[in-house]
């Protein structure tokens, strides 16, 4: 199993990375888009899907929600409207999750609100990383930014919980993570903040700002993370699909992201930096 994580992270990490720096602007959109779509079809079976059918219909809805925003998203309002849904949403997931500090997960997935909760999750994604590949203000080097953040926390959160980890985090959502886990990703991310202030030439008044947005999507890196997995044990099953080698499915590569990317390009354009 870790040779096959290493040899896939090996072969997507150089092609990643090469989409995220020469794609084109609608190439990159289109990219992305399949992705969506990828994780839109897992999404469904977490829903208690398991039929072709209703699960590609779920990814074609997705795709047409996409198309639908983007021909609007030159509006301010839509972009402001669109991240205000999404950031409330990730807030009540935040509260809704830690109700079950002390109560087990019911058991079994709740289709209808597993699909609507699978929208803001989506859509979300791909329209944060979208606006900020081509903002003028920003572009793909605040994408590498934001990986470098996810990936930073995610490896500091393994480690640190595997030699320090004593109290969990939530255990009836996900019993591997403790809060040991939590306090290495937040160290984590705040020496990749540094670093990526000195390499943006942040390293003047916006720097306290841009410190607190890197802190706040790693935090939320790890929500997103923890949403997956109630939907994942709600739905009774380890891996979201069997697509990466070792990695299990689009959504247990992407979310982290899925609740990062919105926090960190919102937070980047109300903060100012």
């Amino acid at each position: 199993m870790l040779k096959q994580r290493i040899i896939t992270a090996l072969l997507l990490a150089p092609l990643i990375i090469w989409g995220i720096f020469t794609l084109p602007e609608n190439a990159f959109n289109l990219a992305l888009a399949a992705v969506i779509g990828l994780a839109g079809w897992e999404w469904a079976r977490l829903a208690g899907w398991q039929h072709a059918v209703p699960r590609i219909a779920y990814s074609l809805v997705i795709l047409l929600l996409l198309y639908g925003i983007t021909v609007v998203l030159h509006q301010a309002h839509v972009i402001d409207t669109l991240f205000g849904v999404v950031l409330l949403w990730w807030l009540w997931v935040l509260i809704h999750l830690f109700s079950y500090r002390r109560r087990a997960l019911p058991a079994g997935a709740h289709t209808l609100s597993a699909l609507l909760a699978g929208i803001p999750v989506l859509t979300g994604t791909y329209f944060a990383l979208v606006l900020l590949r081509h903002d003028p203000a920003y572009g793909p080097a605040y994408i590498m930014m934001l990986m470098l953040l996810v990936w930073g926390a995610d490896t500091a959160a393994y480690f640190a919980g595997r030699r320090f980890g004593k109290n969990k985090l939530l255990l009836s959502v996900s019993p591997g993570k403790s809060w040991e886990g939590v306090w290495g990703a937040l160290l984590a991310s705040l020496l990749l903040a540094v670093l990526g202030a000195i390499y943006f030439e942040k390293l003047d008044s916006h720097l306290p700002a841009f410190m607190l947005v890197s802190l706040l999507t790693v935090i939320f890196s790890i929500i997103g993370d923890l949403n997956e997995s109630y939907f994942k044990r709600r739905a009774g099953v380890k891996d979201s699909g069997t697509i990466l080698p070792g990695h299990g499915g689009i959504l247990d590569r992407i979310d982290s992201l899925t609740s990062a990317a919105p926090v960190f390009y919102y937070g980047l354009v109300l903060s100012g930096v």
